[in-house]
């Protein structure tokens, strides 16, 4: 029959005589000393091995802290477009071109070579630019790929692919009540190929600065992970920005587009609009079938 004994019993035991209560009493001081350097010591292990943690942490901020671009004032601005007011749902490739040069990324999809989903639809984020910050629209989208990256390996085999970009990428829609959903937040999906530019011509260099103005982090991106310039080449451009499905607008019409061009103020043609004016207030009534979708009052 075994018995369990207090470890302080133990302690105290003598093998000749039983303990005096002042040796009980030193022995107990004896014990609470070590517990306490015990305790002092596991204090001592577990900071020190925060300190390492915490100098580990910042070794590697300081690492990733070099893929980030310095902030700068140009960085924070927007792609503004005719006063960043979209064009009428009518011209269709003047709303191809108006989301394309305010894209700052796009939703790629290819025909994944994954083994598990070989030939499925596969997705990715993609930085673009279609010309530096601030520039004129070209139309033509650049980005970066690296063959790190299932898109680019997908594209390596088949360089077919298609984009979308919606109007509510910076949120002009949701800011404005609009469900990003409804055909009204416009959206363009635009089918193409991806073709890789060669370093040393003009055009590589025009795409090179867009993406470096656009995007300051893809300078580290290249000296890092190996990536290569690449445009889409257009095939087909769907838009759809308001009910009743999507309109097809051609290359030539997109490219001859101009969403720089600065809108038109409204005639308030009588044809399009009821007037009353109590002196007080004007109220104008547009007509059910109007077409006009975007008033400018001057006060």
């Amino acid at each position: 029959m075994s018995t369990s004994i207090p470890f302080e019993k133990i302690i105290y035991q003598r093998l000749d005589y039983p303990a005096t209560p002042t040796e009980i009493s030193d022995h107990r001081t004896l014990v609470r000393m070590v517990r306490l350097c015990g305790m002092l010591l596991g204090s001592l292990v577990i900071c020190t091995v925060l300190v390492g943690i915490q100098s580990r942490t910042t070794e590697q901020r300081d690492e990733f802290a070099t893929f980030l671009p310095a902030v700068s004032s140009n960085a924070l601005e927007s792609n503004d477009v005719a006063g960043d007011e979209p064009p009428p749902h009518t011209e269709y490739a003047k709303m191809a071109r108006y989301l394309v040069h305010k894209a700052e990324w796009v939703s790629m999809g290819s025909l994944s070579t994954v083994d598990a989903i070989k030939g499925y639809p596969m997705v990715n984020v993609i930085a673009v630019a279609d010309s530096a910050r601030g520039e004129k629209s070209t139309g033509t989208l650049y980005f970066y790929l690296t063959m790190l990256d299932y898109t680019a390996q997908d594209l390596s085999k088949d360089n077919r692919l298609t984009v979308l970009l919606s109007m509510d990428q910076d949120l002009y829609c949701s800011k404005r009540g609009v469900d990003p959903m409804e055909p009204t937040c416009a959206r363009i999906m635009i089918s193409g190929r991806a073709v890789k530019l060669e370093d040393g011509n003009e055009e590589f260099n025009f795409g090179k600065d867009a993406m470096f103005s656009r995007h300051p982090a893809a300078q580290k991106w290249l000296s890092t992970h190996n990536f290569f310039l690449c445009k889409l080449e257009i095939t087909q451009i769907a838009v759809l920005d308001w009910y009743g499905g999507p309109h097809y607008v051609t290359v030539d019409e997109y490219m001859k587009a101009d969403p720089d061009a600065q809108a038109v103020t409204l005639k308030m043609a009588q044809p399009e609009f009821e007037r009353e004016d109590d002196g007080r207030t004007i109220t104008l009534k547009i007509k059910k079938d109007s077409t006009v979708r975007h008033i400018n009052l001057e006060v």
